[in-house]
């Protein structure tokens, strides 16, 4: 009982991020989880009984095992996927570096939750290292007024970052073309290649192996998480780092 209402709210920790505008596959990958695991705790007894009559015979009771093998398969998966993102931030940057603050949406001309989460990391960073420059970077979507370079970057120069240390890259439309993009101005302005890498704690990860495909070095500045959004997004990134391992991303 105890276990069943715990999933119950984590499924709403799943739903109600809609309420914000906040929908991706972490959504529906997490709440589809927690709708089998209440399943599984509220109807313990049913399972139980099917569960008996497959064991009666060998292509039942193979089924059964293979079923708990997979789940418990797939929670030393989630362990070591988790792993990889917590120890991913404990990175820090070299002295001479280059800030790179990935995009996030901006909701009309502001920035959301999570894009002011990176734009005050960023400004606690660039204020306490007043030589190093900034790439702010992220296109502009159909829902976006403006892109998320240009958000961030007249957030920062109104905080009192000189605009003279900031490099707007507008293009990008995702974290791959992020770095990439941010790479060619790295080398067209003969900017560091050390790198300080702005984003979310749980992106820092995969952010840090496409810096290092890039042939860039990696150094990490997290941001905060929002944290009723921290499920969907992270439940998000354990599906965008399998898509990596499997070659769809």
């Amino acid at each position: 009982m105890i276990l069943g209402t715990l999933f119950f709210l984590l499924l709403l920790m799943f739903i109600l991020p809609v309420l914000t505008g906040t929908l991706n596959i972490g959504n529906y990958v997490g709440a589809a989880f927690c709708l089998v695991m209440l399943f599984a705790t509220w109807g313990n007894a049913f399972l139980v009984r099917i569960a008996e009559k497959l064991k009666e015979t060998v292509l039942g009771k193979t089924a059964v095992y293979a079923v708990v093998c997979l789940f418990l398969l797939g929670i030393v998966y989630v362990g070591f996927l988790t792993t990889l993102i917590v120890t991913a931030d404990k990175t820090p940057p070299e002295e001479d570096c280059t800030v790179i603050v990935l995009g996030c949406q901006v909701r009309g001309d502001h920035p959301s939750l999570m894009l002011q989460a990176r734009i005050d990391s960023a400004y606690e960073y660039l204020a306490a290292h007043p030589d190093v420059p900034c790439i702010v970077t992220g296109g502009k979507g159909d829902d976006e007024n403006i892109s998320e370079a240009r958000c961030m970057y007249d957030i920062l120069t109104a905080k009192g970052i000189s605009p003279d240390r900031i490099y707007m890259e507008d293009r990008a439309v995702n974290t791959v073309e992020n770095i990439a993009f941010s790479k060619e101005i790295i080398e067209e302005n003969d900017l560091s290649r050390n790198t300080a890498v702005v984003t979310d704690i749980f992106h820092e990860y995969r952010a840090s192996r496409i810096v290092k495909d890039a042939q860039l070095t990696y150094g990490s500045v997290p941001a905060d998480c929002v944290w009723y959004l921290l499920p969907t997004y992270y439940v998000r990134e354990l599906v965008a780092i399998t898509a990596v391992f499997v070659g769809l991303a």
